[in-house]
């Protein structure tokens, strides 16, 4: 199956609470943990508010949502952060895929290379009869 990005589907506000804002994102799927790693070590740069600039990062969560609860101030600022947290995972995790196949197909050929060195050990073998 060809690798797809993943996006985000919707953004809802789900609760409030003083000037705080809790927003959940809806991804268009279930991140697999590489992805969801790629995500939370991304180090996409934040503006807004010191306390917007300086709070933890956005949680991801293994059914393909993403929580944050932000100021209400910075609302386009998490939108924006988020949204370029999903682009720098995709890059991230299609880098990953890109070295893993790589990795497989160098394995392969060198597999493929110690059969063929072990049928002609194996041909020199069967000469000495």
């Amino acid at each position: 199956m060809p690798w797809e990005p993943i996006t985000i589907t919707s953004k809802d506000a789900v609760d409030v609470e003083g000037d705080a804002v809790r927003v959940v994102w809806s991804l268009n799927r279930r991140p697999t943990s590489d992805w969801a790693r790629e995500f939370r070590n991304t180090t996409v740069a934040r503006s807004g508010s010191p306390e917007f600039v300086n709070m933890p990062s956005p949680d991801i969560r293994s059914g393909g949502t993403v929580h944050w609860t932000v100021p209400a101030a910075d609302l386009r600022g998490a939108v924006q952060y988020v949204r370029a947290c999903v682009d720098a995972a995709n890059e991230g995790h299609r880098q990953l895929l890109l070295r893993r196949e790589e990795e497989r197909r160098r394995r392969a050929e060198e597999e493929q290379a110690k059969a063929l060195r072990l049928q002609a050990a194996q041909q020199a073998l069967n000469a000495l009869d």
